[in-house]
C-alpha cells in the first residue's frame, strides 16, 4: 500500500518485508545503512527496539526531499506478525511538520492488521 498526500510532501508506505532471515531491528539497521549509502543528506535520528511492542523495531531518519521543500523526516517500523512475517510500516513528511507526520504514524499503526 502506498498513499502521498495530495501535495506530495508526505506519504505512508505499508509493504512485507523480503528479508525474512532479519530480525526487525537488523532489519531497520540494514535499512539505516542503504539509506546513508544513497540518499542526500541522511541523518539517522534513531534505530532500536519499541518500547512495549514485542518483536518491533523502528528507525527514525531524516534527509533532503525536494517533494517536502525541504528536509523530510520518516518513521519505518518492522513489525512481527503471528506467522512470523515482517511488515513494515513507514511515515514520512516535511520536518517541520514532525508531530502530524508522528500522528499519521500513529493512526497506521492503529489500523493495521498483519496477517501472512
Amino acid at each position: 500500500m502506498f498513499y502521498r498526500s495530495a501535495d506530495r510532501t508526505a506519504l505512508i508506505q505499508v509493504f512485507r518485508a523480503s528479508e525474512p532471515e532479519l530480525s526487525p531491528l537488523d532489519a531497520v539497521k540494514q535499512a539505516s545503512t542503504h539509506l546513508r549509502g544513497g540518499t542526500r543528506g541522511y541523518e539517522e535520528i534513531s534505530v532500536g527496539p519499541v518500547s512495549g511492542v514485542p518483536g518491533a523495531a523502528e528507525l527514525v531518519y531524516q534527509y533532503d526531499s525536494e517533494e517536502s521543500r525541504g528536509v523530510r523526516r520518516g518513521v519505518e517500523r518492522v513489525l512481527l506478525a503471528a506467522d512470523g512475517a515482517k511488515w513494515v510500516v513507514l511515515t514520512a513528511g516535511p520536518a517541520a511538520e514532525w508531530q502530524v507526520t508522528q500522528d499519521h504514524h500513529a493512526a497506521a499503526l492503529a489500523a493495521f492488521r498483519p496477517t501472512g
